[in-house]
């Protein structure tokens, strides 16, 4: 069963930004690019209003900023309001959802490598440095570089439900000695997604790896197991909210 935080250890204080105004729907977009800082796997930003995404996770901790407006996520069977001004640790592996904003959002996302960093100590750390500093990314990259190993044990642990060998559901409900039903029932429940979806999720992150590192879409498409770089686009922008092309030139 995926482990369970309360929405306090999610939401941390204000960082006083209430005065900006949200975005409205002509400004939707989803940006991300790499900064040169170690650690930093990569940052993004997203603004408007049409800012759902479906179920996924990371292999990278999430930390999100609100800077304006709101942002709602579900967390297994929780759902988590972020108001402007305040931030969200989601661990790596973690499933999550984001929901649409109709009043419109602008917040920016943190990826750092699982694990190397105390996600909520940097939050609080950037929330006592936002009003001093001013610059959003000059705090957030500042305060990252100091980053701490993360005391918290790992997400997933426990008796896995993950098969290395088995092509469909039916083949590794039959390795784990379980009905097909009962397995996918019981792996939601692990890991807060269907079988098949977590698995192109999981597909998804490698192209994205990948993508991040220069190769082209449709040598990402098919190292990651997709049919085409067609497949492998329509499921990226579902997920991610850009298309692989530009999520690579970021």
């Amino acid at each position: 069963m995926i482990t369970r935080f309360p929405e306090e250890s999610f939401v941390h204080p204000p960082f006083g930004l209430e005065g900006l105004a949200p975005c409205t729907a002509a400004d939707d977009t989803w940006a991300y690019w790499r900064p040169a800082v170690a650690g930093i796997v990569e940052l993004g930003t997203v603004r408007g209003t049409d800012v759902g995404l479906p179920g996924h996770f990371h292999d990278e901790d999430q930390i999100t900023f609100v800077i304006a407006g709101q942002r709602r996520f579900l967390l297994g069977d929780a759902q988590v309001t972020i108001a402007a001004g305040r931030g969200l640790c989601i661990p790596a592996g973690m499933a999550h959802r984001s929901l649409p904003e109709s009043g419109g959002v602008l917040c920016m996302n943190l990826y750092l490598r699982a694990g190397e960093y105390d996600t909520h100590r940097l939050l609080d750390r950037l929330a006592k440095a936002w009003p001093i500093q001013g610059a959003a990314w000059d705090a957030l990259v500042e305060q990252a570089r100091r980053r701490h190993r993360d005391p918290y044990p790992p997400l997933a642990a426990g008796r896995p439900l993950m098969s290395r060998s088995a092509t469909s559901v039916r083949a590794a409900a039959s390795e784990f000695a379980m009905s097909r039903e009962g397995y996918s029932r019981a792996f939601r429940r692990r890991y807060g997604l269907p079988p098949q979806a977590f698995d192109i999720v999981r597909r998804l992150n490698h192209a994205r790896g990948l993508l991040r590192a220069g190769t082209p879409p449709a040598d990402a498409a098919a190292l990651a197991g997709f049919a085409d770089q067609s497949h492998l686009g329509r499921c990226f922008r579902r997920i991610f909210g850009v298309t692989p092309a530009r999520y690579r030139a970021g």
